[in-house]
Parts: C-alpha cells; structure tokens; sequence
C-alpha cells in the first residue's frame, strides 16, 4: 500500500491525466521594495506571474516519489529537504528558470500534503487565493 493517502492519491491521478486540480498559488506574486527602518513593502507596480504548471510539476515529482509501496516518509523536514535536493537534482530540465520561492514553495506544500492529506493541506484559505493547475504539456511528453 502506498505511504500516500486517498485524497492525495486521487489528486495525482487527476493531474497525471491531465485534469485540472484546485491548488494554492506556490511563490510570491510580487516583488517586494526596501523600506529602510522598516519590513519591505509590496512593490504593486511590479506584479508578475509566476509559472504555477512547471511549479505543481515539481510538487507532483516530489509526491509520485512518496508513492510507491516501498518509499517510507521522512521523520523530519529536514530529512525531507534531503530528498527534495536529490529529486530537484533529478527533475533540473523542468525545474530550471523557476524562483527560489516556487520552488521551497512546492517542497513546503508536498511536505504539509505528505502529513496531513491533500485537502487539509491546501484547506483554510480565502477563496482569492486558490487556483486551478493543469500538468503542463512538456511533461506529458517527457513522461
């Protein structure tokens, strides 16, 4: 039996078909200026979108690795982030160009997911905050 539960099970199938799956945005959508005596500050004039499908595609890699039988869950993020070293290492060519952000972005989400489920993992959050990701099409290729 996978080390995966149902609900996260599911999610991957939908997204290795190719079904669109509800997520939350992994990354930042706004740079951030100094504001000298104080925290940063949004910078609203620099908005920019982040690739959320190339982003999910490596949240995906990490949790298809945890699916097989025989893989056992980390007992610490830290061991965890061991192993997402080696599968960023092993998922480069998808992964390249991706911010620092997207990618500890979808190592944090897989983490929470490999803990608690998928539905509690992305649950709680204000409706503007989640979108809709589909496996892009380079990896339907490659795979």
């Amino acid at each position: 039996m996978s080390a995966l539960r149902k609900d996260v099970l599911k999610v991957l199938k939908d997204w290795k078909a190719g079904k669109p799956v509800r997520s939350l945005e992994l990354g930042h959508v706004h740079r951030m200026k100094e504001n000298p005596g104080s925290s940063p500050l949004i910078d609203i004039n620099q908005h920019f979108h982040q690739d959320q499908d190339r982003a999910h595609a490596y949240l995906f890699h990490i949790l298809e690795a945890f699916a097989h039988e025989d893989v056992r869950l980390p007992t610490t993020y830290e061991q965890f982030a061991g192993t997402c070293d080696i599968l960023e290492a092993g998922f480069r060519d998808a992964t390249e160009g991706l911010t620092a952000e997207e990618l500890d972005g979808a190592e944090s989400l897989a983490w929470k997911v490999l803990l608690f489920g998928w539905t509690r993992a992305i649950d709680g959050h204000k409706d503007a905050q989640y979108i809709e990701v589909t496996r892009p099409k380079v990896q339907e290729s490659a795979t």
